[in-house]
């Protein structure tokens, strides 16, 4: 299946009814699944009428698509996909996530908003948080939604309340975006960046006490679970015409600084926005299947009330996905067999190399799809893959049996009937029998294509002939007894000698048969202890950087609030 890269214009993903109950759209669902490529997921949230679609039409690159309006009621329900060809990676595929504004006061349902601010963060590899005016500590209130997590999401199964202390292996880089900025990016009168003025305004404010643990939760909340921040600043895009008109007005009549804000925004995302990943799972980044199966999870957990235990999700996922890269690489490896083997092959040989290419093109397909722990899916394949290959031998030596029994009889046909005849009846007629038969073998012997039991097959071919060889012989007056004799053991010698040729192919070919598979086994374990060592490493490393950042913010924030975090353990 060739990889589907796009979704021609936006969906509906996940359904929020009016009663607040989350469920997710089929027709969306099997959209994603058609996507073969790798995904870079961003999804953007916020209060309702600040902007969120627009952005995300400029991501995708089109004036039109969610749906944007002019008037104070929220357009977006629920959260809409849309995926795009990715303007930066070609290999991959932009997926972008338009998720209802939160805080409607039409729907003034706190809870409903902390599910889909929280579904937001786990579905995306960037979160665009979306806000107006300035970061004050009133747009740090609307934001309590993040301070809200740890009811809804839990890292660890076993653990009655992780704090949020491992989220940072799990959630999005986080990206604050302030629309309608009119203020001068200085702090002392110093120019400073827009992630700047970030930083400054999650810095704690001093003290222990109760109200400056709440003041500063939110705060503290963004810094430790998020393992990269950034802000940009948008100036107001024009007059209340081109607001309420933003998506059919010309670019021209924008205000220029907030084009080329939005400009910079959009190129940010495209080179910083990361692939989605999951955790634990080798850091590979995840396809449209993958993804739709984190959707129907997380949706049907968080929707039911339930806590999203992201271990056992991923757990659950890697089960499913290994089971899926088991059969198709199963499939593959049938398919290609069937293809490339012609039966009877020539030799065993040729039946082995078939079988070490497919099986190597078979394990690269698991290794490229399985997720997480593998070794148990990885022999479950070998098992597969060897006894298909054993049921291949069976047939091809069953296949050459039967042509070789063919051939000896259509070859010995014109022999039979000088038998049935009494052709060889006579002084002399041994003889003559040795000379047909010698020329039969020898086109028998000469004849391509017989297949692995051709010795083994003449073998007992010729074995059956014994006692019509001796009845001949026996009937030849113009042999002496002691001419018999000699005959009939140099008949049998012969057979001896053909016994000991079957016999040695035969055991030549379980020898090639289980250097074969020891060969390809050999190969296939090599490549996946060195594919475990490259991804423990890798985890090695992400998780030295992830203590290495959590205790450097850690140690920042007690020296800002001149005490331990209030919530972070």
């Amino acid at each position: 299946m060739a990889p589907y890269t796009e979704i021609e214009s936006p969906m509906l993903l996940i359904k929020n009814s009016a009663e607040g109950s989350l469920s997710v759209c089929q027709d969306a669902v099997d959209a994603l699944k058609r996507i073969g490529q790798p995904l870079v997921v961003v999804a953007i949230v916020g209060k309702y009428r600040t902007g969120k679609s627009f952005l995300l039409n400029r991501l995708a690159g089109k004036q039109e698509g969610f749906a944007l309006g002019g008037s104070v009621q929220s357009k977006t329900k629920g959260i809409w996909i849309w995926c795009r060809p990715h303007p930066r990676m070609t290999d991959h595929c932009l997926v972008l996530l338009d998720t209802e504004g939160l805080g409607d006061v039409e729907k003034g349902d706190e809870s409903n908003d902390n599910k889909l601010f929280a579904l937001a963060i786990l579905l995306s590899s960037m979160l665009v948080y979306n806000s107006k005016g300035t970061i004050d500590q009133q747009a740090l209130q609307d934001i309590d939604y993040v301070t809200q997590l740890t009811s809804i999401i839990q890292t660890k199964s076993g653990t009655e309340n992780d704090e949020g202390k491992d989220f940072m292996e799990y959630f999005p880089g986080f990206v604050w975006v302030v629309r309608d900025f009119t203020l001068e990016l200085k702090i002392d009168k110093q120019s400073i960046t827009a992630d700047q003025y970030l930083e400054n305004a999650l810095q704690l404010k001093p003290g222990s006490d109760e109200k400056s643990k709440k003041f500063n939760l939110p705060k503290q909340c963004i810094r430790y679970y998020f393992r990269s921040r950034n802000c940009f600043v948008l100036d107001c895009p024009g007059n209340r015409h081109v607001l309420q008109n933003v998506e059919t007005v010309n670019e021209s009549k924008l205000e220029p600084g907030f084009v080329q804000a939005c400009n910079k925004f959009c190129d940010f995302i495209y080179t910083k926005a990361k692939g989605k990943t999951v955790p634990n799972c080798g850091n590979k980044v995840v396809t449209g299947g993958i993804f739709a199966h984190l959707v129907n999870t997380y949706v049907d957990t968080i929707g039911s009330g339930k806590l999203a235990i992201l271990d056992k999700v991923v757990a659950t996922l890697a089960e499913a996905e290994n089971e899926k890269a088991v059969n198709e690489a199963k499939k593959h490896y049938e398919v290609n067999m069937n293809q490339e083997v012609v039966l009877p092959t020539e030799t065993a040989a040729e039946l082995n190399n078939i079988h070490e290419k497919c099986h190597k093109e078979a394990f690269d397909i698991f290794l490229k799809r399985a997720l997480g722990s593998t070794e148990k899916h990885k022999d479950k394949l070998e098992a597969v893959v060897k006894k298909i290959f054993e049921d291949y031998s069976k047939r091809n030596e069953k296949k050459s049996e039967e042509k070789c029994k063919d051939l000896l009889k259509e070859l010995f046909e014109e022999i039979d009937t000088k038998i049935t005849s009494n052709s060889y009846a006579k002084a002399g007629g041994y003889v003559e029998y040795l000379t047909d038969r010698k020329d039969a073998v020898k086109s028998y012997n000469s004849n391509p294509q017989k297949g692995v039991k051709a010795k083994e097959i003449l073998k007992e071919f010729l074995d059956q002939k014994m006692s019509e060889s001796e009845c001949i012989r026996q009937m030849d007056q113009g042999l002496t007894e002691q001419q018999k004799r000699i005959e009939a053991e140099k008949e049998k010698q012969a057979q001896l000698e053909l016994q000991k040729a079957a016999n040695d192919h035969q055991l030549q070919m379980m020898k090639e048969m289980m250097e074969s598979v020891a060969r390809s086994n050999e190969q296939m374990m090599n490549k996946f202890m060195k594919i475990l060592e490259d991804e423990r490493e890798a985890a090695k490393r992400q998780t030295m950087e992830l203590d290495e950042l959590k205790l450097r913010e850690r140690a920042k924030m007690e020296k800002e609030s001149n005490s331990p975090p209030c919530t972070i353990q």
